[in-house]
């Protein structure tokens, strides 16, 4: 048998090696689309969970790949996929966090657990994954120590805020109670009979002194009963301690501090012995306590610059409030019914406040990790600061919208802003908050609420501009008029009948961007006609 020359038997030496790495190679490829190990950790804690988290997790299953379960990013690895990211954040998972065997998740590098409802505590397996960089387990029911890693000493105190007793390394949490050794024990109770006698001496003394300073500074005895810190550190406590310390500072939601009320709660002003000023809006009546309870969580991590901040709630027996910052002018409302607060309210600061709430409704609705329904804007939940900029307060009856459900729930709101369709439908829809926008836009012109003038309108009557405006304000040069007229005309759709010809609010702002433009000229705009377009175009 002939044999072929060396540098053609290389060559097929060479291809044939080339082949087989590249056979092996798709080979640990596919494998690893569902990583053995990974996977089956993930399966497991599936399987520990309560049968609505399962369903909620239904396509983690044998028969697809990993890298195409709900919430899992896969990364390359040394020739195979990796799981490098878990996201769960707002899935309502119950079940034990230990559960999940983070031993076999060594290439994890990003981890959202965030609003929900898992208990237990942080299993010190989490300690062997080097490559993780992000843990955010806010918003459980989660206690104990939070393990000892180099990233948790390290950590933002927010990544395990709102859980039930964790405590650790985490600049912001509380230290562990660790139990002493035997040799510890004894060591203490040496010491411990070493300073009984100054310790008593130590107390008689205080004790003496604080009783002096009694007679000499009243006040002192309720400065000593508050912790001086800032008020975001109260949400770490139990309810009934939160609510003492608001009952104190609103003296028992006493009608001295009542600043407003609404259908659904009443809004007290409230000065902690720090100092600090907060707005604080006691909840008469709540549907659904633990869904009350979840939507509150979520809203407390909206942040946009007209949207009252949300420091806290509280859901203890006694009752249950909301925590807002403090706006020093109030509300909206008010500033509307007061000839001098209303006049101080010129033509361009109206602008400017129907700009802030649209943008904030349009975050709302559009950017958030789900759609979120307000429910009741009004004139009294838009409040203003010392420059007039305004903010969208009370989410007391805020729906987060959730697209696998009805959204359905009972009637809700403030007379004269709900949405029509709420008297036949109990079906929630951001439509209901363009409507009460409309509603708003209209009030703030007008200086008072349009209620005459919505129940006379219909599709086939026109309205002037002058009609539209306040009395109480001179007439607003051409440049501003021709721009009161454009968001007029689009507050007027915004309360159409029909839902369906409403606009989004993302719609709105982009019909409210054409605003700036100069007046046509030769055009009176008092005197153009406003008139209710049978739909949206």
């Amino acid at each position: 048998m002939e044999m072929e020359p060396p540098s053609k038997m290389l060559a097929s030496l060479t291809m044939a090696i080339l082949t087989m790495m590249m056979a092996t190679s798709v080979a640990l490829a596919s494998d690893a689309a569902v990583p053995g190990g990974q996977a089956r950790a993930l399966l497991v804690w599936k399987a520990s969970l309560d049968n609505q988290s399962q369903h909620a997790l239904r396509s983690w299953g044998n028969t697809s790949t990993s890298c195409n379960w709900r919430g899992i990013t896969c990364g390359t690895g040394v020739h195979r996929l990796v799981i490098s990211g878990i996201s769960l954040r707002e899935m309502r998972l119950g079940g034990m966090l230990e559960s999940l065997n983070f031993s076999a998740l060594r290439t994890l590098a990003r981890l959202d657990l965030s609003h929900n409802l898992l208990v237990g505590s942080i299993p010190p397996s989490i300690e062997s994954m080097s490559s993780l960089r992000s843990m955010d387990v806010s918003y459980n029911k989660l206690e104990g120590p939070v393990p000892h890693t180099r990233l948790f000493e390290e950590a933002p105190v927010i990544w395990f805020w709102h859980n039930k007793k964790l405590c650790g390394v985490v600049k912001g949490l509380p230290p562990c109670d660790l139990p002493p050794s035997s040799k510890q024990g004894k060591n203490s109770r040496a010491i411990l009979l070493a300073i009984v006698p100054t310790i008593i001496s130590f107390v008689f003394l205080t004790t003496l002194v604080a009783w002096q300073c009694k007679k000499k500074k009243p006040q002192a005895e309720t400065a000593n009963r508050v912790q001086q810190t800032n008020v975001f550190a109260i949400w770490n406590f139990d309810g009934g301690d939160v609510y003492k310390k608001i009952v104190d500072a609103t003296d028992n939601f006493s009608e001295a501090y009542c600043v407003g009320s609404g259908g659904n709660g009443s809004v007290y002003r409230a000065q902690l012995p720090t100092g600090e000023l907060f707005t604080v809006k006691k909840i008469h009546m709540v549907e659904d306590d633990e869904q009350f309870n979840r939507e509150i969580h979520a809203l407390m991590h909206i942040r946009h610059r007209s949207i009252s901040k949300l420091f806290g709630y509280c859901s203890a027996p006694q009752g249950r409030f909301l925590v807002y910052e403090y706006m020093n002018r109030g509300s909206l409302a008010a500033s509307l019914q007061g000839r001098e607060t209303a006049v101080q309210l010129g033509w361009m600061k109206r602008l400017n406040i129907i700009w802030d709430v649209a943008h904030a409704l349009s975050y709302m609705h559009h950017d958030c990790f789900a759609p979120i329904v307000h429910r009741d804007i009004t004139s009294t939940n838009v409040l203003l600061d010392l420059e007039f900029k305004a903010c969208i307060s009370d989410f007391g009856l805020a729906k987060i919208l959730d697209e696998d459900a009805s959204n359905c729930t009972s009637l809700a709101g403030t007379k004269g802003y709900l949405a029509p369709e709420l008297a036949y439908t109990t079906r929630v829809t951001e439509k209901c908050d363009v409507y009460s926008f409309g509603v708003l836009v209209l009030e703030l012109f007008m200086g008072h609420h349009p209620g005459d003038l919505l129940s006379s309108m219909d599709n086939n009557q026109s309205t002037p501009l002058v009609k539209f405006l306040d009395t109480r304000l001179p007439l607003p040069e051409a440049k501003i008029a021709s721009e009161i007229f454009k968001v007029i005309a689009v507050a007027v759709r915004c309360i159409e009948p029909d839902p369906a010809h409403r606009p989004t609010m993302k719609q709105v702002i982009k019909a409210f961007s054409t605003a700036d433009q100069s007046p046509a000229n030769n055009v009176d705009y008092f005197q153009t006609a406003i008139v209710i377009p049978a739909c949206w175009s």
